[in-house]
């Protein structure tokens, strides 16, 4: 279904730990949020004038129907800091749904969704729904951040069913190190068990050069969802190129993605 830009304004804001925080938003009109697949998008403006031009792109984190949608941010910059000070009834413009997806959840096979930072909330709305469509053992979710603080709406998971392993650089929550050691052993596991398994992964580009690695070498299937800065959202100027294999050395994050298949990335 084609984006529309609409006006919304806001319904909640609501500050979770880590800085991070969730803004729910209404639009005035019934629009195509609610198609919007897990890894698709919404460019978010708000009335600043002259001061910050350029919309914020943001992973959806849910859509319940065609008037209603909400984001996960944490404040970075002057825009992620201006939205963190909205309250109920500010407005903003929005244009969704945008980019390509992950695959859908399938029966017979365990996606593992694994998440750093800010990348959670694609993965969030891949485990709702497949929780919903195709049952929660179809996804497992590895999570990691660099205190307990970093790892936020993990009561969503429990509620789905959904399994989650985690992991805090300072062992303050789950296993201590990196996700992507708790990775490797639940690859191992599913090798032992001739289980049939594809990783989907949103992060920092430290992790997700990782997880590519990873999942390569084991030869599992694997998609990335690319955190690139993005001034427009649907490929008019070019300032997301992603460096890729094939006959043309660069696709757009926003047009192209943000969902690439690991083997077509190339880093």
């Amino acid at each position: 279904m084609p984006a529309a830009q609409f006006d919304v304004r806001v319904v909640e804001n609501r500050a979770l730990t880590g800085g991070y925080f969730v803004l729910e938003f209404e639009a005035a009109r019934p629009v195509p949020i609610a198609a919007a697949r897990p890894g698709q998008f919404v460019m978010l403006r708000g009335d600043w004038g002259r001061e910050l031009l350029n919309p914020r792109a943001f992973s959806i984190l849910h859509a319940p129907d065609d008037r209603h949608f909400s984001i996960l941010a944490k404040v970075y910059g002057r825009g992620t800091a201006r939205m963190a000070a909205l309250a109920p009834g500010d407005p903003m413009t929005a244009t969704a749904p945008l980019g390509v997806g992950f695959p859908a959840a399938r029966a017979g096979v365990t996606q593992l969704l694994v998440a750093g930072g800010v990348g959670l909330p694609p993965l969030h709305l891949q485990a709702r729904v497949a929780a919903r469509e195709v049952g929660p053992r179809s996804v497992e979710l590895l999570y990691g951040g660099r205190n307990r603080d970093d790892l936020v709406l993990l009561e969503d998971f429990a509620r789905w069913g959904v399994q989650t392993h985690l992991a805090t650089e300072d062992g303050s929550v789950g296993a201590r190190g990196y996700v992507t050691v708790a990775l490797r052993e639940r690859i191992e596991l599913a090798r032992a068990r001739g289980e049939v398994i594809e990783l989907l992964s949103c992060g920092p580009t430290p992790m997700l050069r990782a997880v590519r690695e990873i999942g390569l070498a084991a030869a599992r299937p694997t998609y990335l969802c690319l955190e690139e800065n993005m001034a427009c959202g649907f490929g008019a100027c070019l300032g997301c190129a992603v460096p890729v294999h094939g006959p043309k050395p660069y696709r757009y994050c926003c047009s192209d993605g943000p969902v690439f298949d690991a083997r077509e990335v190339r880093w």
